[in-house]
């Protein structure tokens, strides 16, 4: 059994899963919880946050018929980058065994580790042995040179520090953390789109993000600070109305693509001020402001693809998760965005799936609770090292003898 936690800043969702055998993963409960304090991913209300968690755990508590202790969550902060790194060491020329994996890949956590950002994902793209690349597995090769190419998803540790004492307080253990459009690409991708190459866009409310798949492997992690509520922001001041009232005339009325009666129909808009007048906008002007922070949203995140060089290496297809792809259009726009083939992602491969969280906006959780039961190939497991020393520690321990000793031990 494992328990999840998906906390957005719109809303909390639990999920509680076990292994079905020979079946899959089966949710046995699931609760929501309205999140009105988080901003961007970042927690800005303690108080209001640990509500809302507090409600998901309990609902979801209810409907399984038991209490959890532990649970493994989302991270989704503009603080969210990718780092490749290539590492080699030498060994005694012999075949390649686990200890000699396992020496060149601590290395390259030790190498990485900052004391300012947290490793939250580390994952082995190749290997090479006597510079021969492009190996998954060395295990039994001959050689003297173990190289391997490591992708390392961080964040900042102030803000995870605030959301695991938030997930604390409400008296939760983190088992584990998962940046959330790594966790909605395993819910709703398929094993050809993760290997021929895919990008995984996930529309939150206030922050996107974006995980490239290749070669079955996640290759790069993207977020900028705009998402959904960004988007009600804009209908809010263009259309002078209040915010809970922008977003309902988002959901209702808001679509990024112009329609041939646009200009004719009215939309009511409720006044700002008791005062006030209701008011009416035609439906093109609300088109107009919903189509240009969608494209803004999907333009950053193409360049700043294209400036890493991966826009061709991500492949020709994308998949939106997030609230945000209900939005009428969104697929659309990104499709003329991006210049590549767009689907809306939707949650697979879990039994017991209610109705109301088969969308897209409930991949990340899904995917978390998808990953308590995978074997996924990553170099660290666990909750995520926030103190900033628990890598670093191996670059510094022991002396020039000191190592000179371990490598002995290793190699003979």
């Amino acid at each position: 059994m494992s328990a999840v936690l998906d906390i957005g800043s719109h809303k909390v969702v639990c999920l509680i899963g076990q292994q079905d055998s020979n079946m899959g993963v089966r949710i046995i409960g699931s609760g929501f919880g309205v999140s009105a304090g988080l901003k961007g991913g970042v927690v800005v209300d303690m108080d209001a946050a640990e509500v809302g968690i507090r409600t998901a755990v309990e609902k979801a508590e209810r409907q399984a018929g038991m209490a959890i202790q532990s649970v493994s969550v989302n991270v989704s902060t503009r603080s969210l980058r990718s780092q490749q790194m290539e590492v080699h060491t030498e060994f005694a020329s012999g075949e390649v065994a686990d200890r000699d994996l396992t020496r060149v890949i601590e290395s390259s956590l030790s190498e990485l580790a900052q004391p300012e950002d947290a490793i939250l994902h580390a994952i082995p793209l190749n290997f090479s042995v006597d510079g021969e690349d492009g190996i998954r597995d060395p295990r039994g090769m001959f050689g003297s040179k173990l190289g391997v190419d490591m992708h390392f998803v961080l964040a900042g540790i102030g803000p995870l520090r605030n959301l695991a004492h938030c997930v604390e307080r409400c008296h939760l253990r983190i088992k584990s953390a998962h940046v959330s459009p790594y966790a909605a690409g395993l819910s709703v991708l398929t094993d050809d789109e993760k290997d021929l190459g895919v990008t995984v866009i996930d529309l939150g409310g206030g922050i996107t993000t974006s995980a490239i798949f290749r070669d079955n492997r996640m290759v790069h992690v993207d977020a900028i600070p705009l998402g959904g509520q960004s988007i009600t922001n804009d209908v809010a001041r263009g259309l002078s109305t209040p915010m809970e009232a922008a977003e309902r005339i988002k959901t209702i009325y808001g679509s990024a693509l112009h329609g041939a009666d646009d200009d004719y129909v009215n939309i009511p808009c409720p006044p700002m001020g008791a005062q006030d007048t209701l008011h009416h906008h035609p439906k093109s002007l609300l088109t107009s402001i919903v189509r240009s922070r969608t494209e803004e949203i999907f333009e950053l995140l193409r360049d700043r693809m294209t400036d890493a060089g991966l826009d061709v290496y991500a492949g020709r297809r994308i998949v939106l998760t997030g609230g945000g792809a209900h939005l009428t259009g969104v697929r659309e726009i990104a499709e003329q965005v991006f210049n590549k083939r767009v689907r809306i992602g939707r949650p697979n491969g879990v039994l017991g799936l209610p109705e109301t969280i088969d969308g897209p906006d409930f991949a990340v959780a899904t995917g978390i609770l998808k990953a308590q039961f995978m074997d996924i190939d990553e170099a660290i497991s666990g909750p995520p090292d926030l103190s900033g020393r628990r890598y670093r520690q191996r670059r510094y321990s022991g002396g020039p003898v000191g190592r000179s000793l371990q490598w002995l031990r290793d190699n003979f």
